[in-house]
């Protein structure tokens, strides 16, 4: 596949006259106007008209770098750091000097960063220690159609945040600027304060759009997408002119099996992830992150895009040149399954880490925080107990000093539970690493072929199997100290197919939980306690008091019936090494305890909703529905074991 080379000069923070000029670049003054004269400002745009790279440039000349900074959000961290190096290249500086980048155990930023691109999760928990931001003049939420779980907490803290004018003596106030490329902006101009909305009109190249009627919506539920897609790259690779072929699938199993196929046919095609994008092959599906409140976990559910975001991915091909779009759907397909927005993050997933962030700002009644869209109080509740259940909170919905210690980690409440017990314990050596690993990307390579499957799953049991077989948590430690110790560990991990990029990852998230964890360690209220047994089983009660609501038992044949109040039925993942992925066996006595916090909970206590603002008849509902709950469970478990 072709490929042009760009080059770039500094001159002003943009790019030369070798790349023609963006749609933004004749509305410069315009925005930096709107951005002066305004608290809040929206600016929407299609792909490629450079609000991410330009605007932040435009606002450093304007002069709001000067002795600030220049925050711009992403939802993810790969965008985040991309973005920040191209925005670094065209002017002409250092990474991690004026243009740097902070993402979740990497920060690439220095005391000269003037425009510091990071991820929305990143300037939430910036925000736990300077509740105004006064390091910032402004703050850029980027990519704000994605409605990703975070940026929409911001929303809601920055607005909050304007009516509360919290700003140190003498500086200026804040602005916050909101880009989108597709957004409901009507809605989102009247949540924050009725600003106005900039309009970037215009892509710079045109891109055409193709509807290959391959699937309908009778394929929903079915995999026959990956097939089409390969199809149709191929067909554009021997019948379209040169150019490079950028295709959407879900995740790295179906990449790897189209790869795969695309190799056997082409072998002459170069994968790779710098390219010029001049055709788009859209599958139309997406991996979603979706919280099923029945058993308690968030679960990856292939799922149709949304038009906005069918819309983003066609964008893609007009960034540098005239380009295509294929769509392997129907147009019956996109009229009937695909929705018109992305659901908001807030609404389909667990709402624990965030709960517990805001209650930690002193938001205590977080059902009447300003919301742009609410979540179901059911999400709410449930986080709450989660929260009571690790001790984050206490029954009246309180911060406990134990919760306190908990926000300071990037990690989950039940695994950050277990490390500091660990900790407590003066064995945190062991938990650190699988903290660490179960923080990064699968490290298990599966590859697509049934013969390199075969031999990739009989390594993953030699390892396995060095720990006793039976528990996936000292698995992942004996791989992350197994490489560690190796004096080629890039060789290990191909040799016991293991991905690199991951356990590198994880090596660098070990250090900075170490970094946390021994600042902690330092103040006098830190819990210390002593243990008597082997360190298995010291590993095995620490996970257990982070994660008991997941606790579940041997049920009929390979079934288990979880003890959390459902009784649902689950299946252990066929990836785990005793074959829920990722688990180890417990005793009972370890959670006999632990295992009335699940349903000793007064609700509306907990969060902090006054008894007088609650009807007797909600209250009569409430208690009935858990009653019910109850007597499922009791009978439930009464049939297992029998």
């Amino acid at each position: 596949m072709e490929k042009k080379n760009k080059s770039f000069k500094t001159k002003e923070g943009s790019a030369t006259d070798t790349v023609p000029p963006l749609p933004i670049h004749k509305h410069r003054d315009r925005l930096i106007r709107a951005v002066k004269e305004n608290p809040f400002l929206i600016v929407t745009g299609e792909t490629g008209s450079g609000k991410t790279t330009q605007l932040p440039q435009y606002l450093y000349q304007a002069g709001f770098g000067k002795g600030t900074v220049i925050g711009v959000t992403q939802p993810r961290r790969v965008a985040a750091i991309s973005v920040a190096q191209r925005v670094s290249e065209e002017m002409g500086c250092p990474l991690g000097r004026e243009v740097g980048y902070q993402v979740r155990f990497d920060d690439c930023t220095s005391k000269d960063t003037a425009i510091k691109y990071m991820t929305d999760g990143c300037l939430l928990r910036e925000i736990l220690t300077d509740a105004s931001l006064s390091r910032y003049s402004v703050v850029i939420l980027d990519e704000a159609h994605e409605r990703s779980l975070n940026t929409d907490i911001l929303f809601g803290l920055l607005k909050k945040l304007f009516q509360k004018k919290q700003r140190g003596d003498g500086q200026a106030p804040l602005k916050v600027v909101v880009m989108s490329a597709t957004l409901e902006m009507e809605k989102l101009s009247e949540f924050l304060e009725d600003c106005p909305v900039c309009t970037i009109p215009g892509r710079t190249y045109p891109v055409t759009e193709i509807f290959c009627n391959l699937i309908g919506p009778k394929d929903r539920e079915s995999s026959v997408y990956v097939k089409e897609v390969v199809k149709v790259a191929l067909d554009i690779h021997t019948n379209e002119p040169a150019g490079d072929i950028l295709v959407f699938l879900t995740g790295q199993a179906e990449i790897e099996k189209a790869c795969d196929a695309l190799y056997e046919k082409a072998e002459s095609i170069d994968y790779r992830y710098d390219i010029e994008d001049r055709y788009i092959v859209d599958s139309g599906f997406v991996k979603q992150l979706n919280h099923n409140s029945r058993v308690g976990l968030d679960i990856l559910e292939v799922v149709p895009i949304s038009k906005t975001e069918a819309k983003q991915r066609a964008g893609r091909a007009g960034r540098t040149c005239a380009g295509k779009c294929f769509r392997i759907y129907s147009r019956e397909f996109w009229e009937k399954c695909m929705p018109e927005y992305t659901i908001p993050e807030i609404q389909r997933t667990s709402l624990t880490s965030v709960i517990l962030t805001l209650k930690c700002l002193g938001v205590h009644d977080v059902i009447r925080f300003p919301y742009l869209d609410s979540p179901e109080e059911r999400f709410i509740l449930e986080a709450l107990k989660q929260l009571y259940q690790c001790d984050a909170i206490d029954r009246r919905g309180h911060v406990t000093r134990l919760g306190q210690f908990m926000v300071e980690f990037p990690l989950p409440p039940g695994l950050t539970r277990a490390l500091l017990k660990a900790a407590a314990l003066g064995s945190e050596d062991i938990l650190l690493p699988i903290a660490a690993m179960l923080s990064v990307e699968n490290v298990f390579i599966r590859p697509g072929q049934p013969e390199k499957q075969q031999k990739a799953e009989e390594k993953h049991r030699e390892l396995a199997a060095e720990m006793g077989g039976c528990n996936d948590f000292t698995t992942l430690l004996n791989i992350f100290q197994k490489c560690k110790a190796s004096d080629s560990p890039v060789s290990w991990c191909q040799d016991h197919w293991i991905h690199w990029r991951a356990i590198k990852s994880a090596f660098s998230v070990e250090t900075q939980l170490q970094e946390i964890l021994a600042r902690l360690k330092q103040l006098s209220d830190f819990p210390v306690e002593k243990f008597e047994g082997s360190q298995n089983e010291m590993l095995r009660q620490c996970l257990c008091l982070g994660y008991f609501s997941n606790v579940a038992r041997r049920s009929v044949g390979r079934t288990f019936c979880t003890m959390d109040g459902h009784g649902s039925i689950v299946h252990i993942h066929p990836s785990s090494a005793i074959y829920v992925r990722t688990v180890c066996p417990i005793r009972y006595e370890w959670v006999k305890d632990l295992l009335p916090k699940l349903h000793e909970i007064d609700v509306y206590e907990l969060s902090s909703v006054a008894r007088e603002e609650v009807t007797e008849e909600e209250v009569a509902k409430w208690e009935i529905k858990e009653t019910a709950k109850r007597q499922k469970d009791h009978d439930t478990r009464c049939t297992a074991i029998l």
